[in-house]
């Protein structure tokens, strides 16, 4: 059933999966953030003034399910930060919408789980840099976040919130990689895994310096990752992603993109409502017109069917939503390539096989 209601959202172009930033504000400094360079009070030439008010908010609601969102999620900065946040929920879940708050999980007392629950939220997702305080603490830059965010963890399943962590796999913490999933299984949390980074949008580039380098990645695929590489690919007539069609993004400013992964500015909802610019953005209506020959350096690549390559990641961190190569940044061809030799090094019997598609890496 949901195959089926995610292809006609594709074919019809539905925004089934819409992400909303509430606010940049956050209590963290995590050093890769691409929302803006952390050592800096706010992102260059925004103020906090200028983020939706909200009555924005609630009415950017009320517009996306209109327009046919069913999955919501807020996020930030720090979500949980926006004084109205329980608010909102209320009001999307309301509406019919399932509710997702991407949170750091610092915040999460007993009590404001308790009233995430109360208002509506189904899940939290909760992001993990490394297996201890050390490695947790010094990619945040706050002492004692690394034990906030277990026990906010703790704290959201005894609320009865589904609870899932996103770990993003750098330099710094791939040789915690197995034990960060152990410590999940431990808390009988699900993760979701992802060794892509973005170039911050400010511009700023010393966030792609934390990216596990070739031999590492490698390890990891034919190590604790391994179950992660598909048995299965297929041989792709395209690389564009849901961007656009099943999947938008709206930033604190009213901005809406594809995705929010790939800010490519396509209307503000403080001079359009949400159904216009859906519909009639021409950079929305751009993206979803794109054929596999626009991809210039993918589609005659041998690597394409072991390609996990993110438009947005893409964009970020070229500019060129059809990149990479020629523009500028390898990393996303170098993974395809990691994944495509171990693919070769597989036993016969273990060849994969034509059917599926690569996914990113999720442990649900």
């Amino acid at each position: 059933m949901f195959d089926g209601l995610r292809q006609r959202a594709q074919e019809k172009c539905i925004p089934l999966n819409v992400t909303l930033e509430l606010t940049l504000r956050c209590n963290l400094r995590c050093v890769h953030c691409y929302n803006f360079d952390r050592d800096l009070p706010y992102l260059p030439l925004k103020k906090r003034e200028e983020e939706l008010a909200d009555a924005e908010v609630f009415r950017i609601l009320d517009e996306v399910r209109d327009e046919g969102c069913l999955y919501l999620a807020l996020s930030g900065g720090e979500a949980m930060v926006h004084p109205r946040i329980n608010d909102f929920v209320s009001h999307s879940a309301k509406a019919g919408m399932m509710v997702t708050v991407k949170s750091n999980g610092t915040l999460f007392d007993p009590e404001r789980v308790r009233a995430l629950a109360d208002a509506g939220t189904a899940t939290v997702e909760i992001s993990l840099y490394g297996a201890d305080a050390q490695t947790h603490d010094a990619f945040v830059k706050l002492p004692g976040a690394f034990q906030r965010t277990i026990d906010g963890a703790r704290a959201s399943r005894e609320a009865g919130l589904r609870v899932k962590f996103s770990f993003v796999v750098v330099q710094r913490n791939a040789d915690q990689v197995d034990r960060m999933m152990a410590l999940a299984t431990e808390l009988e949390v699900p993760y979701g895994i992802d060794p892509q980074l973005t170039a911050r949008y400010d511009g700023s580039r010393s966030s792609l310096d934390l990216r596990v380098d070739r031999s590492t990645l490698d390890a990891l695929y034919r190590g604790p990752l391994s179950h992660l590489v598909p048995r299965t690919i297929e041989n792709p007539t395209s690389v564009q992603c849901a961007c656009a069609r099943t999947v938008c993004g709206i930033s604190a400013f009213g901005e809406v993109y594809p995705c929010i992964g790939a800010p490519v500015p396509s209307g503000n909802l403080r001079s359009a409502s949400f159904h216009e610019i859906w519909q009639g953005s021409p950079q929305l209506q751009k993206i979803r017109g794109l054929h596999l020959d626009d991809f210039a350096s993918c589609k005659t690549c041998d690597h394409m069917p072991h390609c996990r390559r993110s438009s947005g990641v893409i964009f970020s961190n070229t500019g060129v939503y059809t990149g990479p190569v020629q523009f500028g940044d390898d990393w996303t061809c170098m993974e395809a390539e990691v994944i495509h030799a171990i693919h070769d090094d597989l036993p016969d019997t273990e060849q994969p096989a034509a059917l599926g598609a690569l996914r990113r890496h999720s442990i649900d």
